[in-house]
């Protein structure tokens, strides 16, 4: 399967499926979809592999900007909302959050790729309280599901290794 063909799967996965039974947004007043023209630093999703191709054409209700992570020699584009986005365009980052897709290497340098709580939603997320134990475990099954397919694309795989190249920069808590 090509990138963009994963990347496309992936998303349909988790069309429909969320963190919690209920609107998780009511515990936090939608915190991870504030409008980040509220904010005083940019807040945003990285967008995976073929992802920024999705969103060339998508309107007034938000902004494509370079972010801190590099991947193949390229700012990894960070997609900032300035209006409630259309839920079906949501990028996949969103569609996993609080969720982070991470890459782990044993000594003999045979890799794993797992699921984790993403670090980086420890300040806004409450759900990241409770561990993945206090999510939906359909939504963890389905986020998993969806990060294997990614993981059989040399693309995806690639910069999979470089996000959580990325999240190791953050310290764990």
């Amino acid at each position: 399967m090509n990138a963009m063909d994963a990347l496309v799967a992936a998303r349909d996965l988790l069309e429909n499926v969320t963190p919690l039974a209920t609107d998780c947004g009511l515990l936090c007043s939608a915190a991870c979809c504030k409008d980040s023209a509220e904010e005083d630093e940019v807040a945003g999703m990285l967008l995976y592999p073929g992802e920024e191709a999705l969103y060339a054409h998508q309107g007034a209700w938000m902004e494509l900007l370079p972010s801190s992570l590099l991947f193949d020699g390229q700012p990894v584009p960070l997609l900032s909302c300035f209006l409630p986005c259309p839920r079906r365009h949501r990028p996949l980052a969103c569609r996993i959050f609080p969720l982070t897709p991470y890459v782990k290497t044993a000594p003999d340098g045979t890799e794993k790729l797992t699921v984790r709580m993403d670090v980086r939603a420890r300040p806004l997320c409450p759900l990241c309280d409770s561990g993945m134990a206090g999510l939906n475990p359909a939504f963890v099954s389905v986020v998993k599901q969806a990060m294997r397919i990614l993981w059989e694309n040399e693309t995806h795989r690639e910069y999979l290794r470089a996000l959580t190249a990325h999240l190791d920069e953050y310290q764990w808590l």
